[in-house]
């Protein structure tokens, strides 16, 4: 008999009898089978008939009964149907427990109930799974865009300077002195003069300088395109013209990209990270084939040597 307590609407009754084939709620028959093959034992079905026949009629003393029905739960629980010594809370007799538990686990015959478990267990498993999934699916994320957790939180940020906090500072200072479009020639000389002409147009005084070191005038003159690229060598007589932009000149620079970062003497040390992140700096790396390795050895900004055999030839190549 189904027992309903709650309320259940004339669909999920109907929906209720399907699943149930109208059989209603009851314990699986295969483990009422299995319970009673097993007491059906040539071992155990004399033993529980002398526990149920002793126990009427106070024909063997309460003890005893006692005795009998934790017979052997030290030493081989399931040749006198015992439970073990660990889950003797839960009763005495092993078939007893397992059919009490099953009556549990049905909610005591009641759908209402039953309905209300079904609902609860399917919610924790739909989100546990979720959280289970995620943290399976995180360790091949988006494959190898990101190192490490850190890096995936902050896209990618900590892989260049794991001190978010200073370097933040460093590039607020910064201002527009970083073409974000262009960061695979951040720290080139032809990319620094390709920022401040877009920013603000051709500057009359970096073309004399570098006239004056001796770059062609087709070169300076084309030096403004976007698309522009020039040899190393030229790239280098650029910086050594930087070296020469100070004062009122290297003011003017750094107000029309809006820098603020102290330090900065002359055009060319817009190019030396040790001085455009003071803040930050020592915490810098460098992606390498093994992983992000430090740029900068100490505080007193000595450059880690290992990184001329663990970075690209074509990035050392300017350097030569």
């Amino acid at each position: 008999m189904i027992v309903t307590t709650g309320s259940l609407t004339a669909l999920q009754l109907n929906a209720s009898a399907g699943l149930l084939q109208n059989q209603g709620i009851g314990i699986s028959t295969n483990l009422v089978a299995a319970i009673n093959s097993y007491t059906s034992t040539a071992l155990i079905s004399p033993f529980l008939n002398t526990i149920a026949v002793g126990s009427t009629g106070n024909i063997l003393p309460a003890n005893v009964i006692t005795n009998l029905k934790t017979l052997a739960a030290n030493t081989c629980a399931s040749l006198s149907n015992s439970v073990p010594p660990a889950y003797s809370a839960l009763g005495n007799q092993m078939t007893a427990v397992v059919l009490a538990e099953a009556q549990v686990d049905i909610c005591g015959n009641n759908v209402s109930k039953l309905a209300q478990a079904v609902n609860q267990a399917e919610a924790y498993t739909t989100q546990t799974s979720t959280f289970i999934n995620s943290a399976v699916n995180s360790q091949t994320y988006l494959a190898d865009t990101f190192t490490s957790m850190n890096s995936m939180i902050t896209g990618g940020i900590t892989n260049v300077n794991l001190a978010t906090g200073p370097f933040g500072t460093d590039l607020k200072n910064l201002g527009r002195l970083i073409n974000l479009q262009n960061l695979g020639n951040f720290g080139s000389p032809l990319a620094l003069v390709q920022q401040i002409y877009a920013v603000t147009g051709t500057v009359p005084f970096l073309t004399q300088a570098f006239t004056a070191a001796g770059i062609s005038a087709d070169i300076v003159v084309n030096i403004a395109n976007p698309t522009a690229s020039v040899t190393d060598s030229v790239q280098r007589l650029m910086y050594q013209a930087m070296t020469t932009i100070t004062g009122d000149q290297l003011t003017q620079i750094l107000t029309i990209l809006g820098v603020t970062t102290t330090g900065i003497m002359t055009m060319a040390d817009l190019l030396n990270p040790l001085l455009l992140f003071p803040n930050s700096y020592q915490s810098l790396t460098a992606p390498t084939a093994t992983g992000p390795v430090a740029i900068y050895l100490d505080s007193t900004g000595a450059v880690n040597t290992a990184l001329s055999t663990q970075l690209p030839a074509y990035v050392l190549s300017s350097l030569v």
